[in-house]
């Protein structure tokens, strides 16, 4: 498990071409997870501080995933799975989210791999969690005919 805080500088990129991102998830073999924020959010402000970013930065885990973050409450321009254009919100409203934090993983097919972790769930285990859907990722990619 991570302990480590990251940069106070330190961001995670924002999703702008999921079509894209999914193209590449395919060639390295790494799952999507996108953390679904508001600027806001307090909550969302401890899960990319304490959770998301040091996990990106983790050598174990910086090959294993991308991370790529939509902000539910911004009408950002977005190109989704498909290669349809629509916005973070828009997206994010398509998918159900309703509250952040909530954090998805996807397979290279932009299809869930494991079910979203909504809020900031006990944060004693909140690694624990992304870590499990993580791993339940990269197992769907490395399924046979997925």
């Amino acid at each position: 498990m991570l302990l480590a805080t990251a940069p106070v500088h330190a961001q995670l990129q924002p999703a702008d071409d999921l079509l894209r991102a999914a193209t590449e998830a395919r060639s390295r073999g790494a799952p999507l997870l996108i953390a679904f924020m508001q600027q806001s959010c307090p909550y969302c402000a401890v899960a990319r501080r304490d959770h998301l970013l040091p996990l990106q930065s983790d050598p174990q885990w910086r090959n294993r995933v991308r991370i790529l973050e939509i902000e539910t409450d911004r009408s950002t321009p977005l190109r989704d799975f498909a290669g349809n254009r629509t916005t973070h919100r828009a997206f994010a409203r398509s998918l159900g989210v309703r509250r952040v934090p909530t954090l998805i993983v996807f397979d290279a097919d932009g299809r869930q791999a494991a079910p979203p972790i909504t809020g900031l769930l006990a944060e004693d285990f909140y690694q624990l969690y992304i870590e499990q859907a993580i791993e339940a990722g990269l197992a769907r990619m490395r399924a046979p005919g997925r």
